[in-house]
C-alpha cells in the first residue's frame, strides 16, 4: 500500500516536472517569435543606423577648419573686388579663373555653420522620433503620446512619415558634408595662386595711381 501510494506520487512529481518544462519552452518559444510589425521596426533601426552614420560625417570634419576656409574665401574674393572695382585694371583669362576660383570656394562654404547647427538639431530630432516610434511598436502600444490609437494603419503611416523625413535629412547631410570638403579642397588649391594675383594687381593699381594710365596687363598665352 504504501509502496504504491509513493509510486503515485514519483509518477506525479515527474508529470509535474514534464508539464513545467513544456510550459516553459513554449513560453521561450512565444518569445522568440518575430514581432507582427518586425518589418516595421527593422526598417526604423536601418534608418536610426543611417542617419547616425550621415551625421558622424558631418562631425568629422573639423568645424573650425571649415570656418577658417570660409572666412577665408569670403575676405579673399572681397579683397579682389575691391582691386578692380575702379575698372582701370584688366585682367588676362587665367587671372580671371584664379578669381572664380575663390568665388567658388566661397559659395561652396557660404553659411556652413549654420547648416551645421540646423543639421544637428534636426538630427537629433529625428533620432527621438524614430525612438519613440520604435518604441512604441515593439512594446504594442495601443495609443501614442496624443491619446491617437495605434493600429496597422497608424504605423504604415507614421513609418513612411519618419523615412521620408530622414531620407531628407540624410540628404541634407551628405550634401553639406561633400560642399564642405569641396570648398575646403578649393581653398586649398587657391591659396598660391590667389596671394600671386593680388601681389600683381596691388602693383598694377599702384602704377595706375602713380602714372594716371591704365595699367597694362600681358597678353594671354
Amino acid at each position: 500500500m504504501n509502496e504504491a501510494m509513493l509510486s503515485r506520487r514519483s509518477f506525479s512529481g515527474a508529470l509535474g516536472s514534464i508539464s513545467y518544462f513544456l510550459l516553459l519552452a513554449l513560453g521561450l518559444t512565444r518569445c522568440q517569435s518575430p514581432h507582427p510589425h518586425q518589418t516595421e521596426l527593422d526598417a526604423l533601426h536601418q534608418l536610426e543606423d543611417s542617419v547616425s552614420a550621415a551625421f558622424a560625417q558631418l562631425e568629422a570634419l573639423p568645424s573650425d577648419s571649415v570656418q577658417a576656409s570660409a572666412n577665408w574665401a569670403s575676405a579673399n574674393l572681397q579683397e579682389l573686388e575691391l582691386l578692380l572695382s575702379g575698372g582701370h585694371i584688366e585682367i588676362t583669362k587665367a587671372e580671371g579663373s584664379i578669381i572664380s576660383e575663390v568665388s567658388r570656394a566661397r559659395r561652396l562654404l557660404k553659411d556652413h555653420e549654420s547648416r551645421r547647427n540646423r543639421l544637428t538639431q534636426s538630427t537629433e530630432r529625428t533620432h527621438l522620433q524614430l525612438q519613440l516610434l520604435t518604441e512604441a511598436i515593439a512594446q504594442n502600444a495601443r495609443v501614442d503620446g496624443a491619446g491617437t490609437p495605434i493600429d496597422s494603419t497608424y504605423i504604415a503611416e507614421q513609418v513612411q512619415t519618419e523615412v521620408r523625413i530622414a531620407r531628407e535629412l540624410i540628404a541634407a547631410l551628405d550634401e553639406t558634408t561633400d560642399l564642405a570638403r569641396r570648398g575646403m579642397n578649393v581653398v586649398e588649391g587657391a591659396r598660391l595662386d590667389n596671394d600671386s594675383l593680388q601681389t600683381i594687381l596691388r602693383a598694377r593699381l599702384a602704377q595706375y595711381i602713380l602714372n594716371g594710365i591704365d595699367a597694362s596687363t600681358p597678353e594671354d598665352s
